[in-house]
């Protein structure tokens, strides 16, 4: 379970090298460390930062309610060693995320830890969030693993010396590719390392025979670059690089050297920025969009007041439910900034702004709403709320004449590969020969809707008051996938 906040507090202020301001920072995340405990079956833990370069202090912990923790004793107010969790001190040093990096936890557990920064409001690295696992399973397959390999050792080693020797297997490789000795030094790299090389600041300079955290100091947080497999992203010269690096172990378990793999993902980066201020943009439009919306209602509301006569102010009313029914698909959509509409979500904020503008309150009129939760394309999602803005429309108004109080239900679900929307009321009810006959507005709106956008059926059936089906196909795989992401597979 988590510590308490006061223990949180009495921690920092007795180990960490913290200030007020940031110790309460750490008192807010420490409030979470349960919820996060449960939703990822791991172990969640706070550090903090001291005055010892090589140590963090525990200050905040909470095992999983959900899952096996790895921990039988409180670790809160012990230290976390830079050569038991260099994760930890990693991302400490560097203010960088740490994602998959082995360590041993207090008590002797082999983990596996995903480190990230918290940071105060100046940037500075004031302690860390973290999420451990059990990897005790995957060391001795690991183990068993390298005993079944060494029957072949000597075969591999030749096989191995001879491929890169030649220079004609690395050499296509898009990626880097180091071979370090045991005291870290490159003994090969091939044609895609130097260039990468080159671009962080080494061209024309002999890289083989130096030591790779001469070259990337990036990698000096550690005692031993070559004990372990590692997996680090950082930043060099402006390039964004992924460094992942293997052990090489001799049959005596002694450290022979390692491989490391560099990736330029520079690139991934740069589309990952642009797509989120694209979405960042598509959320302005959505909320714009809206407000337009919205205004052009108010000009109406106040055009309505200033009519005549009844019948014009129903039509001006009409086409204000009209436009905020688009205007509660545009709310949606600036909110997740995709082309995407969770259906539950806007269809029930369009029920409450009708409900709240169209229901007499001295009748007892209730409206009930079922729905799934999924999604549609926006075309599709304001098709479906402009239907639903009609038919309820048209029970209000007309289902209970006469009446005191009623009910219209409203069920929307998904039905594998279709979309059945169903308005019912227990009002007094309208023939389909009657309906047959209407020439209204909204009939008209709804079929056209149903029939030419949604390419969908409509029926309406007798019953003790009225029932009208919609169903039409879902088609989220593709059409969902263009809308959002604008291209093929």
């Amino acid at each position: 379970m988590s510590i308490t906040t006061k223990d949180v507090s009495e921690i920092c202020w007795q180990y960490a090298d913290l200030q007020a301001d940031d110790i309460k920072i750490i008192q807010e995340i420490s409030d979470m460390l349960q919820i996060m405990a449960d939703l990822t079956q791991a172990d969640i833990f706070v550090d903090c930062v001291t005055k010892d370069p090589d140590a963090t202090i525990v200050v905040a912990e909470a095992k999983p309610r959900t899952a096996r923790s790895l921990y039988r004793f409180p670790v809160a107010g012990q230290l976390a060693l830079r050569k038991n969790e260099p994760a930890v001190l990693r991302t400490m040093q560097t203010g960088l995320p740490t994602i998959g990096m082995r360590g041993i936890s207090q008590e002797g557990v082999p983990i596996k830890q995903s480190v990230v920064p918290i940071k105060n409001k100046n940037s500075r690295t004031i302690g860390v969030l973290i999420m451990e696992q059990d990897i005790t399973e995957q060391v001795t397959q690991e183990k068993k693993v390298k005993d079944l390999m060494e029957t072949a050792e000597h075969l591999s080693e030749t096989l191995f010396k001879v491929a890169f020797a030649e220079g004609k297997v690395s050499n296509i490789l898009p990626d880097g590719l180091l071979i370090l000795d045991k005291n870290g030094e490159i003994t090969y790299h091939n044609i895609a390392a130097r260039d990468i090389f080159d671009r962080i600041g080494f061209r024309g300079k002999e890289i083989k025979g130096k030591k790779i955290v001469d070259i990337l100091p990036e990698l000096d947080f550690r005692y031993d670059v070559l004990a372990e497999q590692m997996y680090i992203e950082s930043q060099l010269a402006g390039l964004n690089l992924v460094f992942t690096s293997v052990p090489l172990k001799s049959s005596d378990e002694m450290a022979a050297g390692a491989l490391m793999l560099i990736r330029d993902i520079t690139e991934i980066r740069i589309k990952e920025k642009e797509l989120m201020l694209q979405t960042v943009a598509i959320k302005e439009i959505h909320h714009r969009i809206k407000n337009n919306l919205q205004t052009v209602a108010s000009l109406l509301r106040l055009q309505a007041r200033r009519a005549d006569s009844d019948q014009t102010k129903k039509a001006l009313q009409d086409s204000i439910n009209r436009i905020m029914s688009i205007a509660v698909v545009h709310e949606v959509l600036s909110k997740e900034g995709m082309d995407i509409v969770d259906v539950k979500s806007a269809v029930t904020q369009m029920l409450d702004m009708i409900t709240h503008s169209m229901l007499d309150h001295e009748k007892d009129i209730k409206v009930n709403l079922t729905c799934d939760s999924f999604t549609l394309i926006s075309r599709q999602a304001t098709s479906l709320i402009l239907i639903i803005n009609e038919l309820l429309h048209n029970a209000l108004e007309h289902a209970f004449v006469g009446r005191d109080s009623g009910t219209v239900s409203i069920s929307v679900s998904r039905q594998n590969n279709d979309v059945l929307l169903v308005v019912e009321d227990d009002g007094i009810g309208c023939s389909k020969e009657d309906l047959n006959k209407t020439n209204s507005l909204g009939l008209n709106i709804i079929k056209t809707l149903v029939e030419e956008d949604l390419k969908g059926i409509i029926n309406f059936t007798e019953s003790d008051g009225t029932r009208v089906e919609v169903k039409f196909p879902f088609s989220f795989t593709e059409e969902v996938w263009h809308a959002s992401f604008g291209g093929g597979r």
